[in-house]
């Protein structure tokens, strides 16, 4: 089957929007949680609202494996395209909805069960975008499946940044009653308009040819074929996800809380700090998948991951030095996590075959940001507070990115079927 240039691009274009509009969501939600709980908790006590809001928002995240599980079981049977209609549409319906949803003042209690369902979807819905993404877009360019991974995954950390630029635009612009009001919501209605016109041009996407030659001979339960034949790559693939699932939030989502709670930096210079490496950290990442097009994915995988495990703890005792060395440290740290982890992506695509590489991808890749993703911040803080032991971070780091460069090496990556 041939594809031509026009379905590559758009396979690539709309198969990162909703990669992007995830990570949107996980920032936005996040960065407007005290005002989530004012609107949806009747609790007078703002610690206990934080705590609700938060309560809810892991809620969604812990939806994600099982929607990974639920999207990829029909993707794997019935096509990838349909599949990333549906996620996104719920995505869309979803978010919109929490956008103009009365909060508890207004329907009490039902506000409270409805946003918590809604966020319930969204975990579901997103924990089948992203790995149905990385399968149509590498089974769709197979010669140049790296730099599509590598593309998909900047395109994520684009969607932090914007939200990031969205709740930054709202604060400054808005009055704090204004966006207790209403502010918090434009976040919302922004990412629902993306997801619906998302919805709409992903009509013009193409099947994956892949998908398309095996479709007559797909399993009837295809996560029970994954851990039949396929229980050797599952073990690696997750060691390969706890590479990534650990170095986002330990180096970004969780730095800004490290820095400022424990080494007592100036959060203005911990801020600048994290936004040029969260920049460094994804626009090498299409560059790194395109060398690995070239070369093979595996060796610069497996050396960029056991760079990252040998700089992780000299990079967090260069930050310890003092504010002044916050950049520097984060800038090298950045551009060695972009192609340790621009890497990862395409890496799982190659592990698993066709029939169930949808099902491998969305089972390694949920299970293993859920369980990781979760857990490092916690697991850090939990020792810097009953040790003092404040390079904890690091050594999690260096932990993780060691796993994921073993498992690389016994990896076996398959060959990848022309387009």
């Amino acid at each position: 089957m041939t594809v031509t240039a026009g379905e590559r691009n758009r396979a690539l274009f709309l198969g990162s929007m909703g990669g992007g509009l995830e990570f949107y969501d996980f920032v936005i939600y996040a960065s407007f949680a005290s005002q989530i709980g004012k609107t949806f908790f009747p609790s007078e006590a703002a610690a206990t609202r934080l705590l609700a809001a938060f309560a809810i928002f892991a809620v969604g995240y812990l939806m994600r494996p099982l929607g990974g599980i639920l999207f990829s079981h029909f993707g794997d049977k019935y096509g990838r395209k349909m599949m990333l209609r549906i996620s996104i549409a719920g995505m869309a319906g979803a978010t919109f909805m929490i956008a103009f949803m009365p909060g508890y003042a207004s329907w009490g209690l039902t506000a409270t069960v409805l946003l918590v369902v809604l966020r319930m979807i969204q975990g579901l819905c997103l924990g089948g975008e992203i790995p149905g993404a990385m399968t149509l877009i590498t089974e769709t360019m197979p010669k140049r499946r790296g730099l599509a991974c590598g593309f998909l995954f900047m395109i994520i950390n684009i969607g932090m940044l914007a939200a990031q630029a969205v709740q930054w635009a709202i604060e400054h612009l808005l009055s704090d009653a204004a966006v207790l009001s209403y502010g918090w919501r434009i976040g919302f209605f922004i990412g629902g308009v993306v997801a619906i016109a998302g919805f709409f041009l992903r009509a013009r996407l193409s099947e994956s040819p892949a998908f398309a030659e095996m479709e007559a001979h797909a399993h009837k339960v295809p996560l029970a074929a994954l851990f039949r034949d396929n229980r050797r790559a599952v073990w690696l693939g997750l060691f390969i996800t706890g590479l990534g699932a650990a170095a986002v939030p330990l180096l970004y989502l969780y730095m800004n809380s490290y820095l400022t709670d424990f080494l007592k930096y100036d959060p203005d210079q911990v801020a600048s700090a994290i936004l040029v490496g969260i920049i460094l950290f994804s626009l090498p990442m299409p560059l790194a998948g395109l060398i690995s097009d070239f070369v093979g994915i595996k060796v610069p995988a497996f050396i960029a991951a056991l760079l990252l495990a040998v700089a992780a703890i000299p990079a967090y005792v260069w930050m310890h030095e003092g504010v002044g060395e916050l950049m520097p440290a984060m800038i090298v740290i950045s551009l060695i996590a972009a192609f340790a982890w621009g890497l990862g992506p395409v890496l799982l695509t190659a592990i698993f075959p066709t029939d169930v590489r949808y099902t491998g991808v969305a089972f390694v890749y949920n299970i293993g940001f859920a369980v990781v993703g979760g857990l490092t911040p916690l697991i850090a803080t939990f020792i810097i507070q009953q040790t003092g032991f404040t390079l904890a971070p690091g050594f999690l780091l260096a932990l993780f990115a060691a796993l994921a460069t073993g498992a690389i090496f016994l990896s076996e990556v398959l060959p990848a079927k022309r387009g």
